[in-house]
């Protein structure tokens, strides 16, 4: 049953990630390398402190008409970062995007960042959540 399936399961890992300084056009460089939706931002001691997305970019630098060679990611990140536990079941994963109206979350444990966990990779392995994820404003 997909309720029982948790975030490591289908989390994406390693994370990629990007320090507080680097700027907004290598981020979006990173992103469409690794053909993903986000990047983990981590200070100098490597702990995750934000997070740059797909829509971040949109909204923070392209509508704001902001230079993306000089913009850094702190400036742009969304911070704090909202996240869960390896343990974690999709489906309170799916509700904690639905109600902080995100797409993805960090995987945190002891350790730290160990991963990603996207809409998507939830929809792919439980399609019937689609209706929770769509109350979302904005949908998908």
């Amino acid at each position: 049953m997909s309720e029982e399936i948790t975030v490591k399961e289908i989390m994406s890992s390693p994370p990629i990630t990007v320090s507080l300084e680097e700027s907004v056009i290598r981020a979006a460089k990173i992103m469409a390398e690794n053909k993903i939706g986000c990047v983990i931002v981590v200070n100098d001691d490597g702990k995750p402190v934000g997070i740059v997305t797909r829509r971040d970019l949109v909204e923070k630098v392209l509508a704001k008409a902001k230079d993306p060679l000089r913009t850094k990611v702190k400036d742009v990140m969304s911070s704090p970062l909202v996240y869960v536990g390896p343990n974690t079941p999709i489906l309170e994963a799916a509700k904690l995007m639905s109600r902080k109206d995100i797409r993805h979350l960090p995987v945190i444990d002891v350790n730290g960042l160990i991963g990603v966990v996207s809409d998507r990779d939830i929809l792919t392995v439980a399609p019937e959540y689609i209706e929770l994820m769509i109350v979302r404003k904005g949908g998908i």
